[in-house]
């Protein structure tokens, strides 16, 4: 077996429309496959197992699901509430006699512990592991044509064996997967989900034994791996070769991206470096569809105090917030993420755009750039870019005089590095000052006209570059928009986030939309989710009863008749509101209340008058016009 070799996936057997076969290439022993829930990665894994016969060297082909400890649960809980509290602990078992001849096509930890009970050999390698590391022993007996388990303390004097169900979960998952990783009568092993129950130093373990066994299934005690995983400890990306062995999903019905190792933009030094210190956060970023590129730790705090705050969802909607160290990296990061098939956007200091065109210049040349540009009048987004730059320095180098006294307040000027140039300086400060004042005061100025115009120009191109995901702090840095702290330095910035966020949380949401509107863009832009409305969710059942329980009431209706006739309609959901009916005058109303305390909707009670529209007075009360 040589790598890289291709796999045709077969998944036109799946009974779902539209899905195609997909093809995938392996490039090593341990291929990963990547992506949100949903994005169709159990479905690869499935379709591998029934794909992989040429390539097994004539060895069993093992799949072990993500559900494997299912059976044991009859055993552990209370599976069907009638148990009174009080699971079989004590009656597990894992199998007869017959049912270890299937022990490679059984999917949960039945096949393994079956592998257990036929191999002393595994048997002996999973022991001693628990017993070195976890202070666990094992024992398997076959009591009566059935194999149970048995756990004992090492540690401990008083010793006794007690049922595998009293065990923690997280050690049954581990010696399960430990039995299919030394089985060598396996040659490929797909696994789903190998994290599941293991804390963070447990995964790291598992991930070590799958090194040592994962390979070409020719050689020795070598086997292929195929892993779908959530976890960034299943994930080993040093090189660019670690990276290709990575397959990242987005939809069943997409083909999966894999970066290919030879092509030209993976032989840059700086892509290669970046990828031998890659640290947890740019790991995570791996798993979402848009990460949001931001300058620091402080930068990560606020927006994910703000994100949490607007109820904005970034996360569930397929995006990370990644820190970089250095806006200097902003361009490699760029790149890899999108050589992985990743859209990332980027939140930047003023400096992104005001010291040079180096990290704009990697949006302007997007495809789509040109057709944002044209949008705006110009056929050639570089070009536009380049051109408002290149003036913007101009007027600052010829009319620095117009604003100096009013730029040399801002913060990038009063702690500009003096042993740099000075130049650098008066365009970051020119910018942010120019952003936070209103045009009145700009045209008061010498050589107004320009400085408005210019104002102008960089604000469309602001525009532009935000269409294509690049967005640029006006104020300047993440702690110019803060409301709580006036003053700090370098090394309290992290703290001072820190600060700002206590007060944040406390704050209103419109006013944390007013005074954080330019970050909030960018995270509206990554996370692209409809925003969450129970008022809209409720609004059809509403009306529903609401509307026959109007044509019903009359003067001499009862509440307990209409409470009644509502549950005859619509059973259970009827109890989602309390109804009930006033009298004034000649007229009727129905009054209707919300009953529950978890939904959180506003503009109950509801008061309709009998002959009215109600689809505009619900609308109206919920604010749903």
């Amino acid at each position: 077996m040589t790598f890289p070799f291709d796999i045709t996936i077969q998944l036109n057997q799946s009974g779902i429309t539209g899905i195609q076969n997909k093809t995938i290439k392996v490039n090593g022993g341990i291929t990963t496959f990547l992506g949100p829930n949903g994005s169709g990665k159990t479905q690869l894994l499935r379709g591998l197992k029934n794909s992989l016969g040429t390539h097994s060297n004539g060895k069993k082909i093992r799949y072990v699901s993500a559900g494997r400890l299912g059976p044991m649960e009859t055993y552990r809980s209370d599976y069907d509430g009638q148990r009174g509290g009080r699971p079989r602990f004590d009656e597990a078992t894992f199998g007869n006699k017959s049912s270890t001849t299937r022990r490679h096509q059984n999917e949960t930890i039945l096949g393994d512990f079956g592998t257990l009970s036929e191999r002393p050999d595994i048997l002996i390698k999973v022991q001693e592991r628990l017993r070195k590391l976890f202070k666990r022993d094992l024992t398997l007996d076959w009591d009566g044509g059935v194999l149970k388990v048995f756990f004992s303390r090492v540690d401990e004097t008083n010793n006794n064996n007690y049922s595998s169900a009293r065990e923690a979960s997280g050690l049954l998952h581990l010696v399960a997967i430990l039995a299919s990783l030394y089985d060598d009568e396996v040659g490929c092993l797909l696994i789903d989900e190998p994290e599941v129950s293991l804390h963070p130093q447990l995964q790291s373990f598992v991930m070590d034994e799958i090194i040592k066994v994962a390979g070409a299934n020719n050689q020795p005690g070598k086997k292929l791996v195929f892993i779908s995983t959530h976890s960034t400890e299943f994930i080993e990306i040093s090189s660019v070769q670690q990276l290709s062995t990575i397959v990242f999903c987005k939809d069943i019905l997409d083909q999966p991206v894999q970066i290919d190792p030879t092509i030209g933009e993976f032989q840059s030094r700086k892509l290669q470096a970046l990828l031998t210190r890659l640290g947890q956060e740019h790991k995570l970023a791996l798993f979402c569809h848009s990460p949001l590129l931001v300058e620091g730790p402080s930068d990560e705090i606020i927006c994910s105090a703000i994100n949490r705050k607007l109820n904005i969802n970034l996360e569930a909607a397929g995006s990370q917030i990644l820190p970089v160290t250095g806006k200097g990296q902003f361009p490699v990061v760029i790149k890899l993420m999108r050589l992985i098939g990743k859209k990332p956007a980027l939140l930047g200091d003023a400096d992104a755009l005001t010291d040079n065109l180096d990290i704009i210049s990697v949006f302007t040349t997007l495809d789509k750039a040109n057709f944002y540009a044209s949008e705006l009048g110009h056929r050639d987004a570089p070009e536009f870019a380049r051109n408002i730059y290149n003036d913007f320095c101009q007027l600052i180098a010829n009319n620095w005089a117009d604003i100096q006294s009013h730029a040399e307040q801002h913060y990038y000027w009063i702690n500009r590095d003096t042993d740099k140039d000075e130049l650098i300086a008066k365009r970051r400060s020119a910018f942010c000052w120019l952003f936070t004042t209103d045009d009145s005061t700009l045209s008061s100025i010498d050589n107004g006209g320009n400085w408005l115009t210019i104002k102008s120009r960089l604000s469309r191109l602001l525009e532009l570059l935000e269409k294509l995901g690049c967005f640029i702090l006006r104020k300047g840095t993440i702690e110019a928009y803060y409301q709580y702290v006036s003053t700090l330095t370098n090394d309290e910035k992290p703290n001072a986030a820190s600060y700002e966020v206590n007060g944040l949380i406390s704050e209103t949401t419109e006013n944390v939309a007013s005074n954080y509107s330019d970050i909030i863009r960018a995270l509206d832009y990554c996370s692209q989710a409809e925003k969450i409305n129970e008022a809209e969710a409720i609004r059809d059942l509403l009306l529903a009863i609401v509307s026959p329980a109007l044509a019903k009431i009359n003067n001499e209706s009862t509440e307990n008749e209409l409470k009644i006739y509502s549950k005859n309609l619509f059973g259970a959901k009827s109890s989602l509101f309390d109804l009930a009916i006033e009298v004034e005058g000649e007229d009727i109303y129905l009054i209707v209340n919300l009953a529950s305390d978890i939904l959180e909707v506003n503009g109950f009670p509801l008061k309709i008058k009998k002959g009215s529209n109600p689809i505009e007075i619900v609308n109206n009360s919920l604010r749903l016009n």
